[in-house]
């Protein structure tokens, strides 16, 4: 890291420490003027059903205990939005403590700190938490330099030193909270992944995400955020609901992708071995598809069959017959069963010659000879 780098982390933290000053306590009533920023607000996770009755239990029985936390002179709740709701509704009095913020920023920090120092913090809302803090520290200083970048040919260019800011922050970042760089990068992922998410489908997504209901990886929820992206928020909607079932989201967004199987019953194709390392030893071999799936094919070929082919793995041959084809290919691969149990290795090379001829129903005079004296031999 660089002298000015260096120095531009340390500043920053000074700055953290200095933008939050406490004032005493102040006793309030119903005070109906404190405000719910939304964006605050979803930073925290939501109680679940119960724990909400039981907090309003606790309130109603031993009174609001611990103070609500409010940005001071914005009168805007930091921490608290259950209890002064609770608080509001059945007329329980509660108390306040102020805290200056020198920006919203410096909030969002406030509120993300405060949450990762509770027990009860999930690896999955500590990821999201942490990404958020990058994202908007970061936002900040790549709105500054664009600001006030230079404008002279010898300069270094925006994208260059946004690049470094991203790295000394996340750097800063990773340090605070005992984890590596590269983990902050991927919490802002996952951060804009969720909020994306938030945006298309509800923050109840979000959260019921975040609480593992139902229990996603870091792959699907990025996998489903691309879909809303690219395909739109109703097909996310649909997949996000299947998952409530245990189906697999990247599965299903594959699924998606696939179009309708082109091959018919019967067709005689050619074997296309890539993505597929099974096929590779029959690469160009001709084969007959018996069954068609929705995304495969069961194939027979010379010497065995495949219950399940691609049909990308599968390219269409034309032939004068299937008919002749498929009655050659039985031919063959009668023989097949004999000579690799026979062991002649010059029988085996001469059906896995006739086994890449390119129409398995267009056999030539000398290949027919060759084929009637290879079934006379094993009396076929």
């Amino acid at each position: 890291m660089s002298i000015n780098s260096a120095s531009t982390v340390c500043d920053e933290q000074k700055k953290t420490q200095n933008e939050e000053r406490v004032t005493p306590l102040i006793k309030s009533s119903f005070n109906s003027g404190l405000q719910i920023d939304s964006e605050f607000q979803n930073l925290i996770p939501p109680l679940s059903q119960e724990e909400k009755l039981q907090l309003e239990a606790n309130l109603k029985e031993f009174g609001c205990i611990d103070p609500l936390v409010i940005w001071k002179d914005k009168s805007i709740i930091l921490d608290g939005h259950n209890r002064y709701e609770i608080c509001n509704r059945n007329q329980i009095p509660y108390k306040i403590v102020e805290i200056d913020m020198v920006s919203r920023d410096a909030a969002i920090c406030w509120i993300v700190n405060n949450q990762l120092g509770r027990r009860n913090t999930t690896p999955e809302v500590a990821s999201y938490l942490r990404g958020k803090r990058y994202l908007h520290l970061r936002g900040n200083r790549e709105d500054n330099l664009k600001q006030n970048s230079p404008k002279c040919n010898f300069c270094t260019s925006t994208e260059e030193s946004e690049d470094s800011i991203s790295i000394d922050k996340a750097k800063a970042l990773a340090a605070e909270y005992k984890v590596s760089p590269r983990t902050i990068k991927n919490d802002a992922k996952l951060s804009q992944a969720l909020d994306t998410l938030a945006s298309a489908l509800g923050e109840k997504v979000k959260h019921s995400i975040l609480a593992r209901n139902p229990k996603m990886t870091k792959e699907e929820i990025l996998s489903l955020a691309q879909v809303v992206h690219t395909q739109g928020s109703t097909l996310a909607k649909q997949i996000f609901n299947n998952k409530r079932g245990n189906t697999s989201i990247v599965q299903q967004i594959k699924d998606k992708q696939r179009v309708a199987n082109p091959r018919i019953v019967g067709e005689v194709c050619q074997i296309i071995s890539k993505g597929d390392p099974d096929l590779k030893q029959y690469s160009r071999c001709w084969c007959i598809i018996n069954a068609v799936n929705l995304h495969s094919c069961a194939i027979g070929m010379w010497k065995m069959d495949f219950p399940t082919v691609k049909p990308e793995n599968l390219e269409p041959i034309y032939t004068v017959s299937e008919e002749i084809a498929a009655q050659n290919c039985q031919r063959i691969r009668q023989l097949a069963n004999i000579v690799c149990k026979d062991g002649e290795p010059t029988h085996i090379a001469v059906l896995e010659a006739l086994s890449r001829i390119y129409d398995p129903a267009s056999l030539t005079p000398k290949q027919e000879r060759i084929l009637s004296f290879l079934e006379s031999e094993y009396d076929l």
